[in-house]
């Protein structure tokens, strides 16, 4: 069905259409109240489409008329158009919101005349999840997640996920996660409500093992470190990423870790609390150093299960550490912890899957949106990655998918500059066998960024090539190494390739390119302004790559570095909109002095 996101998994058209003039919705008073809130948004917009109110009602049911109805459970929903009347059942509740988000895109993309058609419609999986980082950079504001819940419902996604290190004001954390960067209580149970309202669950995740910086940094907890006060010799989002594992011997530490715990689950409705439990890659490294870090592993696991679960709660946790050790983890694990497998590559190995199906656990498989190491996502790498991942996790019986948002060296790349992933994510978690093709990407185009006969993957296409020859990820390692731990290495594609002026210069006028065809959109949306500044970002770049590699034409710092702060300013403004003040002053150091390397 063209301009439905996911695509339905049947449908047919018709001649004639629905005319949206005069109309009412009626919703059975015996109703899910959430549906009743999901049909006055659709009279809202049908509003702003006629300029006249369109009532919602329960009863007394006119001919020309949108009426939405639901069974007792389940998914699954049937949309009928006809020349006189939409009908929208659902076998529950959910299915119900979905055929009701169904009819709003079709509304979207034909205005006033509906075509006539009818719709079956339900999902592979039960579990249709997204992750978002708001710990290695930017807290986004509660009315930006709001934003960022409205759209998963509106794609059919119905779990949500925060990944959580320090970005919440524990009291562990107290005077260092304040309001001003991190989530209060009060926001996270708001936004609990508000996913509800939507049928999505906000799962709980929260780093309780590794990745736990600001944690084991920190005065009064560096003695439950594994390294115990450790120096810091590398750029600060390196540092974060692969160091801070915990003490698991040290009675302290499950004291610490459990009272986090036990703020954090009360604020959820979640069956669900994801403990993470990876890359744990100090284990037994500095003060048990020696020690078998599989035993050492799982005594610290078996200590956060019990307390998730004396809570009534579903353990999930990412799989990496108990593939590493398979055979006890086939012990130890509880039979209903939920296991999360991931990776990142363009072609997922069939055998990663397959490996937890062979197992017996329950997993949950993990791809990305691939836009966590520069401005804006490679698209080319999430559509395969997804699409494998979705794939496999069908064939494998998997629960479902949960995409993910990474945002590793300051989560430089906006929200806005990663949509296209995150509806992928949508389409092939609820339709595994769903196209990508170009009539996807221009429904995408104009259901996600509201352009109709337009190609935003293209636009995509190009800034994810030019962002591939001087990645933000490798600038930051690159000068980490040549600032902060006394190495003389050369900014190059990879450490296979060597230096090619043409990489940047080629990259340079791919920005242009894109910057040309986005401007052309003559839009103010924050979705296009957003993908213009990464532009403008990945061509300063580039321009870096030349300047410090000497290329002819590329040697006047000072007016790179000037040209880098008139781009900082709007980029920090436009941080500041969507996000809390949170990781940005770290970004603006680093950008401020980006020049100073040679």
């Amino acid at each position: 069905m063209k301009n439905v996101i996911p695509t339905p998994r049947q449908a047919a058209e018709y001649e004639g259409c629905f005319e949206a003039k005069n109309l009412s919705v009626f919703v059975d008073s015996a109703a899910d109240k959430r549906i009743v809130k999901a049909a006055r948004t659709l009279c809202r917009e049908l509003e702003a489409l006629t300029h006249s109110y369109v009532p919602i009602s329960s009863s007394g049911q006119n001919k020309h008329a949108v009426v939405v109805t639901h069974g007792e459970g389940g998914e699954s929903y049937k949309l009928t158009v006809e020349k006189d009347r939409i009908t929208v059942c659902g076998s529950g509740a959910a299915g119900a919101f979905y055929g009701i988000q169904t009819l709003r895109q079709l509304i979207c993309a034909n205005g006033l005349f509906v075509p006539c058609c009818q719709i079956d419609d339900a999902p592979d999986f039960v579990y249709r999840g997204f992750y978002h980082d708001i710990s290695r950079g930017r807290v986004n504001r509660l009315e930006t997640l709001k934003k960022i819940a409205d759209m998963l419902s509106y794609f059919k996604m119905n779990s949500l996920q925060l990944y959580v290190e320090d970005a919440f004001t524990f009291k562990e954390l107290e005077g260092i996660s304040t309001a001003e960067n991190a989530l209060t209580p009060e926001e996270i149970l708001e936004l609990d409500d508000y996913c509800h309202d939507r049928f999505i669950d906000l799962v709980p995740s929260l780093s309780t093992f590794g990745h736990l910086f600001t944690l084991l940094q920190s005065d009064r907890y560096c003695d439950i470190c594994e390294l115990g006060q450790h120096e810091i010799t590398r750029n600060y989002w390196l540092e974060r990423q692969w160091h801070h594992t915990v003490d698991v011997y040290n009675p302290k530490t499950i004291q610490v870790i459990g009272s986090m715990l036990e703020q954090y689950i009360p604020l959820f409705r979640s069956k669900y609390f994801n403990i993470c439990c990876d890359e744990t890659l100090d284990l037994c490294s500095g003060k048990n150093q020696g020690k078998d870090k599989g035993e050492a592993y799982f005594y610290h696991l078996d200590k956060l299960i019990e307390i998730v679960k004396s809570h009534g709660k579903t353990p999930m946790m990412w799989g990496d550490e108990c593939m590493a050790r398979p055979e006890a983890a086939k012990k130890r694990v509880p039979g209903d912890t939920v296991i999360l497998n991931w990776c990142y590559r363009k072609q997922v190995n069939e055998w990663i899957p397959k490996f937890y199906y062979d197992l017996g656990f329950t997993q949950i498989v993990c791809p990305g949106t691939s836009c966590w190491d520069n401005f804006v996502e490679d698209i080319d790498t999430s559509v395969g990655n997804i699409s494998d991942f979705s794939a496999f996790a069908k064939k494998y019986g998997a629960l479902g998918v949960l995409n993910t948002n990474w945002g590793d060296f300051g989560h430089i790349c906006a929200f806005n500059c990663n949509l296209y992933g995150a509806l992928v994510g949508a389409q092939k978690s609820w339709n595994s066998d769903s196209p990508t093709d170009e009539a996807f990407e221009r429904s995408a185009t104009l259901l996600m960024y509201g352009i109709k006969d337009y190609n935003m993957a293209n636009v995509l296409r190009k800034l994810s090539k030019a962002a591939s020859a001087c990645s933000w990820s490798r600038f930051v390692i690159w000068h980490s190494a040549n600032t902060l731990e006394g190495k003389e290495t050369r900014l190059t594609l990879s450490d296979e390739e060597d230096y090619d002026p043409n990489d940047g210069i080629n990259a340079l006028e791919l920005c242009r390119q894109a910057t040309r065809e986005l401007t052309s959109l003559d839009s103010d949306d924050r979705r296009i302004t957003d993908l213009l500044l990464a532009a403008r970002g990945l061509a300063l770049m580039n321009k870096e790559y030349l300047y410090v590699n000497k290329a002819p034409g590329f040697c006047d710092g000072a007016a790179l570095q000037k040209d880098f702060d008139s781009w900082l300013a709007e980029y920090s403004a436009s941080w500041l909109v969507g996000c809390k003040p949170s990781g940005l002053s770290r970004v603006q150091e680093f950008i401020r002095n980006i020049t100073n390397v040679i």
